[in-house]
């Protein structure tokens, strides 16, 4: 089963970048499943959206090492498992251009202003006049809505975002998106924010495209959802900025009345968040907007797994509505905050990444000359081999970078503290000092590298699957452990 998910704007760039992190991990996922991100946004520049590309294409280049090999499809695949799959790698019928392999492919050649986007000289005066009524004319920073260079976005503008996006259909991506839609078990998800000027532009147009009646029949059949994100964060004050957050909250109860009765889907996910204290910088796109991930962010793309998991008979009574509650409205979330099924699907997985991180980026460059990382040949490869390094990159860059922005918002979701030693790095699980000798250990990481290892030299030949598999394991071996340990510690 494919999934097309498509995400518009910059938060959906921020999902998918907190998605590709619970891919990693493992989080619970159809076995067949294969996902296709399609991110739609004018802003290419965006500092967001970069990182989630960077994290795509990390991604990608770490699940090829470790299961495309000779041997990588015998073995356990719990870390990258899922397939990440651009659009333009698909196969699609009377494709008239390729797409290349990004995930982000060109929503349109037009990088000019608004104004010119619409042909406005071409236009008679009649014209030319009431577009004037209807959009500012100034060249104002802060309200310009003609004079808008179209190259940063939509600067929180639906009503020039979905004009834009009125052009969606004729564009490369859809029509390539069309060509490649074939199978009936094949599926559609969408990620917008519904406050912003791209999101809740891009989301309605495309629900109207999907929703045609002459839309091909495996499109019109397919299961469709989408999360709607709503405001959960609050912006510093800027005179030079065109965003206003003051319009947030209206525009989210405008859109959710539009939304109500013109946008049909099989499944709908509400989520958002009460801002606190804490402001982000107010930015209006390109590289500077760079953004701390969210907790809000990373439970949006849990979302996204809800849907590709639930049974397609599911749907079948209508538009599901779907929202999402923790324990305890408290600031800081931990892992007692979240109910036993959020905790095995997703919490569980990121629990065994963070020892998996916590072995590769600091126990191992230590360990180097042990019997197991000689035989993987790591003293030279994990300074040199691509695969090695992308799994530097991916760890000890951007997840461990995704917790700690996690950690730092007014919402804090801190249940990890990867700078603390294996037996203190998961927060509600300590195990108390004078019981550290029952804990994780060097000997013990040591020992278990070394017995997985040799455990699966004749199965996996292959060096990078064989690796992969040992972290799997050891990993899993660090949590069984804490979680033993922890027992006993309550039973005593």
């Amino acid at each position: 089963m494919k999934l097309f998910l498509f995400g518009i704007g910059g938060t959906g760039a921020r999902v998918l970048r907190s998605l590709t992190m619970m891919l990693a991990a493992g989080a619970k996922t159809p076995a067949d499943l294969t996902i296709v991100p399609i991110l739609l946004d004018m802003d290419m520049q965006n500092g967001d959206t970069e990182r989630s590309l960077r994290v795509v294409d990390l991604y990608r280049t770490i699940r090829r090492g470790a299961y495309e090999g000779p041997t990588g499809s015998q073995g356990q695949k719990t870390f990258f498992a899922t397939p990440l799959q651009p659009l333009g790698t698909l196969q699609a019928e009377n494709a008239q251009e390729r797409l290349g392999d990004s995930v982000m492919p060109k929503l349109t050649d037009h990088e000019g202003t608004f104004e010119e986007f619409l042909q406005v000289s071409s236009m008679d005066d009649t014209d030319r006049e009431l577009l004037k009524l209807l959009y500012d004319n100034s060249a104002k920073p802060t309200t310009a809505e003609l004079k808008l260079n179209l190259s940063v976005g939509f600067k929180g503008n639906p009503n020039i975002g979905s004009v834009v996006f009125n052009a969606l259909e004729d564009s490369a991506v859809y029509k390539y998106f069309t060509g490649a839609f074939n199978d009936a078990t094949d599926r559609i998800f969408i990620i917008s924010s519904i406050f912003g000027g791209t999101g809740s532009s891009g989301f309605p147009q495309l629900v109207k495209l999907l929703q045609q009646p002459n839309q091909k029949l495996p499109i019109r059949n397919a299961r469709k959802g989408a999360v709607t994100v709503m405001p959960y964060f609050a912006l510093e004050d800027n005179t030079n900025s065109s965003i206003d957050q003051n319009r947030f909250l209206s525009k989210t109860k405008a859109a959710l009345s539009y939304y109500q009765t013109q946008v049909h889907l099989d499944a709908l996910y509400y989520i958002g968040d009460q801002a606190g204290g804490k402001l982000y910088p107010n930015v209006e796109g390109g590289a500077q907007q760079v953004n701390n991930a969210h907790v809000v962010e990373m439970l949006a793309a849990a979302a996204v797994l809800d849907f590709a998991r639930r049974p397609a008979d599911e749907f079948g009574g209508g538009k599901q509505h779907y929202e999402f509650g923790v324990k305890r409205n408290d600031r800081t979330l931990d892992l007692p905050h979240f109910y036993d099924r959020t905790y095995n699907d997703l919490l569980e997985p990121l629990i065994r990444f963070a020892y998996a991180t916590k072995f590769y980026t600091d126990f191992l460059p230590g360990h180097l000359t042990e019997a197991f990382a000689r035989n993987l040949n790591l003293r030279q490869d994990i300074t040199t081999n691509s695969f090695y390094t992308a799994l530097q990159n991916f760890m000890g860059v951007h997840f461990r970078g995704w917790l700690a922005e996690m950690a730092q918002n007014d919402r804090a979701f801190a249940p990890f503290d990867l700078n603390a030693d294996f037996n203190s790095m998961v927060r509600s699980k300590q195990i108390e000092t004078g019981f550290f000798k029952k804990g994780i250990s060097e000997g013990f990481l040591r020992d278990q590298a070394g017995e997985v290892e040799n455990k699966l030299q004749k199965t996996f030949p292959q060096n990078e699957a064989r690796f992969m598999q040992m972290l799997i394991e050891v990993a899993d071996r660090c949590r069984e452990k804490l979680e033993t340990v922890n027992r006993q510690l309550a039973d005593s």
